[in-house]
């Protein structure tokens, strides 16, 4: 009941968007496929249906057209705060009108996607890869699993991070990265191996968040409907020589599979000198009772004048609703919403990141509202019956943290 609630309230907000502005046109049905759909359903998405080509947009017409009525396509859960959210695929009114009266028969659907040709699997072989060094497995049933990884980097900057495979990461459903320059995880892994016999399923360790000097998340996260993290123009990542942090949560997909994250850094340019940094909002000391619903508060006050470039959200199971405003420091103390997500899955988790980035002052106060829900009408509830939840490893544990990444304010 309580995601049937979740839902329509969802729904009301999606509906109730404002239409394009003059200014925008609007765009053909074949447009909004390739913008909207193609990242997962292409050629080189991680979704299991093909939505690639003529023939199987044809094929797959009315099964498409329902998921788009009812609000469960396209999967972004994140409502635009007007900054232009740069990852929400979020369809507008029209957009959703255009889509649904191509695909109401086939004939409209053969007028409207004529043009649509197939979507090939991503070719170019990347010139940096990074990848553990050895695979783990995931068995055909159980619940969600972090695994963390390193991978050796040099010193570089970049602006962003892409799966180099992505239609082979069925089982991973978030990834999110850190720097590691004193290679701590590679110690700790080495330290374990050598305590107790090395793990049956290969390489990794379970572990969460923090590893080395900054937050998991600090370099973006990607999941299977956000392929590809990719800062604003004008803005950097400034990796340092050392490791990188990969940590994986993932999930059963009915067969043991092998897990080897496969990524490839997307380079800077001249053009993207703002290097952003990470200020990590952790949900610590949780506890949700058996059959309750509960909410936590972060808060984070900032130092010195900032712009806020980037939101990433790690949440397990319990996780359904974040919310993320900043309070300003004029004397009417103003709460500026940024982020609103209604209905939070980890399944569909991404980086939410500003086309236009949003200043704020020194001494405002960053503020995430949680909502966790305990109880057995949670579609992503592991247990039966409900059992006390607190912070830890999932799939029983809940590992929610709020990154930040922001840049030093320059005079506009």
């Amino acid at each position: 009941m309580l995601h049937r609630i979740l839902c329509t309230i969802f729904l009301t907000l999606v509906v109730s968007t404002p239409a394009r502005g003059d200014s925008e046109a609007s765009e053909s049905a074949a447009a909004l496929v390739l913008r909207h759909c193609s990242p997962c359903h292409g050629g080189d998405g991680a979704a299991p249906l093909r939505l690639d080509s003529f023939d199987r947009l044809l094929r797959n017409r009315q099964l498409a057209r329902l998921l788009i009525e009812d609000g469960t396509m396209p999967p972004s859960i994140a409502l635009d705060s007007g900054n232009g959210l740069l990852t929400t695929r979020r369809l507008r009114t029209d957009d959703r009108a255009t889509l649904l009266s191509a695909l109401a028969t086939r004939a409209s659907a053969m007028e409207a996607f004529k043009s649509l040709t197939t979507i090939a699997p991503n070719s170019l072989v990347p010139s940096v890869l990074l990848e553990p060094e050895r695979p783990w497995t995931i068995g055909a049933a159980g619940g969600a699993q972090i695994r963390t990884f390193f991978a050796a980097t040099d010193a570089q900057r970049v602006r962003g991070v892409r799966f180099a495979q992505p239609g082979t990461q069925a089982p991973i459903r978030l990834l999110t990265l850190a720097a590691d320059p004193r290679r701590t995880l590679r110690q700790l892994e080495a330290r374990l191996v050598s305590n107790t016999a090395p793990p049956a399923d290969g390489g990794g360790i379970e572990a969460m968040g923090n590893i080395g000097l900054v937050p998991s998340g600090a370099l973006g996260g990607l999941s299977l409907v956000q392929p590809r993290f990719e800062l604003p123009a004008g803005f950097c990542f400034e990796v340092p020589a050392g490791d990188l942090a990969i940590e994986t949560t993932s999930e059963p997909i009915g067969r043991a599979v092998e897990v080897l994250p496969t990524l490839a850094w997307i380079p800077a340019r001249k053009e993207d000198a703002r290097a952003v940094r990470a200020i990590a909002m952790p949900a610590v000391a949780l506890l949700v009772k058996a059959d309750t619903c509960a909410s936590m508060t972060l808060t984070h006050t900032i130092a010195a004048d900032v712009d806020v470039v980037a939101i990433l959200v790690k949440g397990g199971a319990f996780l359904r609703s974040v919310e993320f405003e900043v309070q300003s420091t004029d004397e009417h103390r103003r709460a500026t919403p940024l982020l609103t997500v209604p209905d939070f899955r980890m399944a569909f988790a991404e980086p939410w990141v500003f086309t236009r980035a949003v200043r704020v002052g020194a001494g405002s106060i960053l503020r995430a509202r949680l909502g966790f829900d305990n109880t057995a009408d949670n579609p992503q509830q592991p247990s039966r019956p409900t059992l006390e939840v607190r912070s830890g490893l999932p799939p029983l544990g809940e590992d929610t943290m709020v990154v930040v990444l922001v840049a030093d304010a320059v005079s506009r």
